[in-house]
């Protein structure tokens, strides 16, 4: 009897937050694929709780962010880091997180306090919805790739075909390890155990609600989290010793010290061992394989930037795939997977490094020299080379999202649309946007005909005082064009062109534009 043969257009290795986030992402475009999970379940374990607003944005497109708003409703009120000898002991430290109302004219989102383990299924649910295969208990024996593309052959015997393959398996990232890519960075800068376990937290809390709390005294020095029943949290503290020397009786007197009651009754649920690095991959792609999640990069668990982190690269290659699988644009637009993410994660990975040794203490003084707030560092990023229009390379790495403009390779602003309650974030599809002014009717007409020459799906909208509730001038303004201007936005959101008025001939400059920002400079267009 022959072995299983089957065929997809995208293949994901991994069903964690970063696998299922770039399956849900590429049937949202439509395109089809399966995702591959050696696991027979999702993972119990909270892990992730905190995303930051820019992955819930991205969520946001494909229309998942009120089911994860309804997941971390019980966590609404956990607004507060504090430095305690013990939850029921002295607090020498609280601050307050940023709110929904730190945002206001940054995001139309804001942070999802939902942990890993209800948004998983979430994203998995939305990705089936969507016509994505998720098969759990299915794990990859080896895998070959010529320039057509990749066979996978599984544990059981069955064969697959893909054009391409996205490797979301982890830090540890077995595919990563094959391809033979490197991983560069600080690696082991502490061995981290986290302990998740039951127990009645209500009385030592009282009526604080803590994101995150450091706990520190004569027994136990590590970081506590709870859950929003009151009930169940996670410690993690630094283990030297191997993880046999950490039995269950010796997990619960540290949860016993780290909470301050005496004998409280604790039931472990579990532990995990391991490092905390800072490490991204030389490179994202080898041939037909692209490496996205904590196969790309691993970083500390601060600031909640990891998990969003692989979001946010799910959604990159998603755009870009979908393009080239539909044959509208060149295989060199794939190449800048890796030369606009590697940036940000090596920049994301440096500042939770600096923000791990300016807070905790790990690793050498110094770590708050050239900290990133975390509102830049969320929004602000900027590409400086890849699928864009004459991109500055001298431009700063990170703009304030606060007051910057339109300006290339960085996020486009949020400005709230008539009727209320939109954003002209939510103005971004699967295509091209290009908004111009109120005086640039010629670039809508150039977009539609551009869209029909060349097969690219482009949404074209005039920014007037009737869409825009701050009014066209604002607009203009937050854009950095005139009247007559016009801005063109990828399907991340990401700005790729701009021009700053009218010009005689807007249907070669569109032209032109779309062309570079797909690679696909050999294209022939349609007919008009």
């Amino acid at each position: 009897m022959s072995a299983r043969r089957e065929s997809t257009a995208v293949l994901v290795v991994g069903g964690g937050v970063a696998g299922l986030s770039a399956a849900a992402f590429l049937a949202w475009h439509g395109v089809p694929c399966q995702v591959l999970e050696r696991r027979s379940r999702l993972s119990a374990h909270p892990r992730a709780r905190g995303f930051n607003p820019r992955a819930v944005e991205l969520l946001r497109q494909i229309g998942l962010e009120p089911a994860v708003r309804k997941a971390g409703e019980g966590f609404a009120d956990h607004t507060m880091r504090a430095r305690v000898e013990s939850l029921a002991g002295r607090e020498v430290f609280r601050a307050d997180l940023p709110t929904a109302g730190d945002l206001e004219g940054i995001s139309p989102s804001s942070w999802a306090l939902c942990s890993q383990d209800r948004l998983e299924p979430l994203i998995r649910s939305r990705a089936e919805d969507l016509g994505a295969v998720v098969r759990f208990g299915c794990e990859m024996e080896s895998f070959s790739q010529d320039d057509d593309g990749v066979t996978v052959t599984l544990r059981d015997g069955g064969r697959m075909r893909a054009r391409y393959l996205v490797a979301a398996d982890g830090a540890r990232s077995p595919m990563r390890k094959r391809l033979g890519i490197e991983l560069k960075g600080t690696r082991a800068l502490a061995h981290q155990l986290s302990i998740v376990f039951e127990a009645d937290l209500r009385g030592p809390l009282g009526d604080r609600r803590f994101a995150i709390c450091q706990v520190r005294n004569e027994q136990v020095d590590g970081l506590l989290v709870h859950d929003d029943t009151l009930r169940q949290g996670i410690l993690y503290i630094q283990h030297p010793e191997p993880l046999p020397e950490y039995p269950e009786d010796r997990c619960v007197t540290l949860v016993r010290a780290a909470v301050g009651v005496p004998g409280l009754p604790v039931r472990i649920l579990d532990r995990q061992s391991w490092e905390l690095s800072a490490l991204t991959a030389t490179r994202y792609r080898e041939g037909q394989v692209f490496l996205a999640g904590d196969a790309a990069h691993v970083m500390p668990p601060v600031g909640g930037f990891g998990a969003s982190t692989g979001i946010q690269d799910a959604h990159n290659l998603a755009w870009k795939l979908a393009h080239v699988l539909r044959g509208v644009a060149g295989d060199a637009l794939l190449d800048s997977y890796e030369a606009e993410r590697g940036p940000v994660a090596e920049l994301t990975v440096d500042q939770c490094l600096r923000r791990v040794r300016t807070h905790v203490g790990f690793g050498r003084p110094g770590g708050g020299d050239g900290l990133i707030d975390d509102l830049s560092l969320t929004f602000g990023y900027r590409y400086p080379a890849g699928a864009l229009v004459e991109p500055d390379p001298r431009a700063p790495h990170v703009v304030d999202p606060k007051t910057n403009g339109a300006e290339i390779g960085v996020r486009a602003p949020h400005l709230e649309l008539h009727p209320g309650g939109r954003s002209t974030l939510d103005l971004f599809g699967r295509g091209f946007t290009l908004m111009a002014g109120p005086a640039g009717r010629s670039w809508v007409v150039a977009a539609g005909r551009v869209a029909a020459d060349l097969g690219v799906d482009i949404a074209a909208h005039l920014m007037t005082d009737d869409l825009v509730a701050a009014g066209a001038a604002e607009w203009c303004r937050r854009h950095g064009v005139g009247a007559g201007g016009a801005v063109l936005i990828r399907p991340d959101g990401i700005v790729g062109w701009r021009r700053g008025e009218a010009v005689e001939h807007p249907q070669d400059d569109v032209r032109a534009a779309l062309r570079c920002l797909l690679s696909a400079g050999g294209l022939e267009g349609r007919a008009p």
